[in-house]
């Protein structure tokens, strides 16, 4: 490159504008991420939540589309009086005069996997967020070719925990309210306990209804987890397929019960 001639005027590049400014933000509950991925029903989601209780082989199939759809029901109910409107700002405003603690976690030993997303601590009342996950959510929406506000990554942890702050300070907790599970039978006593991820369940239809968000928050979890084992959305749409005929069929248990007779009719003699 040539020096300027003496004299000359010397041009100064114009500033170009940062790159996060040219991109177009959209809002989660707009982001269409349903035409991206296979969508997956609430209810089905919120049962797949539920296997993973440690009492859940105690449960029939009669009790858990019951449990599921109570669960569901207790998180809408429970979110009517809020609405979120875009801007995590008046709420981390209405959190902290709750006299609750707002952290956002970031740890030099921490994975960007790590299950852990957040977290409410009850003594004293502290919610935490971690950063990972708001990392990997962002990734997972900008790979979808989305971008999301951060204020929505984060409003989907706040909302969640902060229904559990609600459990132990106006709502009591979801799993007291609901039925529970026979955890042994000795004569004609019964020993019952708690059904904890009713409460998990809860918590993800509250987070749904105060975002208006069209889709569980459940469905995301099962998408990045699925996602990063490098599953082809072929295979995630079979996997949802299959879950989702299994619910059905709970939903109809006479139908199902109609079915299985059939198909031992059908069972050559030995």
């Amino acid at each position: 490159m040539r020096p300027p001639r003496e004299g000359s005027p010397t041009k100064t590049p114009s500033p170009q504008p940062a790159v996060s400014s040219r991109i177009k933000k959209t809002s989660i509950r707009d982001a269409s991420l349903d035409r991206i991925w296979p969508p997956l029903d609430t209810e089905v989601l919120a049962w797949k939540e539920l296997e993973q209780d440690e009492f859940y082989p105690q449960l029939s199939p009669v009790q858990i589309p019951h449990l599921v759809t109570e669960a569901i029901r207790f998180g809408r109910e429970a979110a009517r009086p809020y609405h979120y409107e875009g801007s995590i700002d008046p709420w981390i405003n209405k959190v902290i005069r709750s006299k609750v603690k707002i952290l956002l976690i970031r740890t030099g030993t921490e994975k960007a996997t790590s299950s852990i997303r957040a977290q409410y601590r009850r003594k004293p009342p502290v919610i935490e967020i971690h950063r990972s996950s708001l990392d990997q959510l962002d990734r997972f929406f900008q790979d979808s070719g989305l971008h999301v506000p951060q204020d929505d990554l984060i409003a989907l942890h706040l909302f969640h925990e902060w229904f559990h702050h609600l459990e132990s300070t106006q709502l009591g907790r979801a799993d007291d309210a609901l039925p529970k599970a026979v955890k042994k039978q000795w004569g004609p006593f019964h020993f019952k306990s708690r059904i904890t991820r009713l409460r998990e369940i809860a918590a993800h239809a509250f987070t749904q209804e105060v975002m208006a968000l069209p889709w569980s928050p459940l469905w995301l979890d099962h998408l990045m987890l699925m996602s990063g084992k490098n599953w082809s959305r072929n295979r995630i749409r079979a996997t949802f397929h299959q879950w989702k005929a299994v619910w059905e069929e709970w939903q109809n248990p006479v139908q199902s019960e109609e079915s299985s007779q059939k198909e031992e009719e059908k069972k050559p003699l030995k």
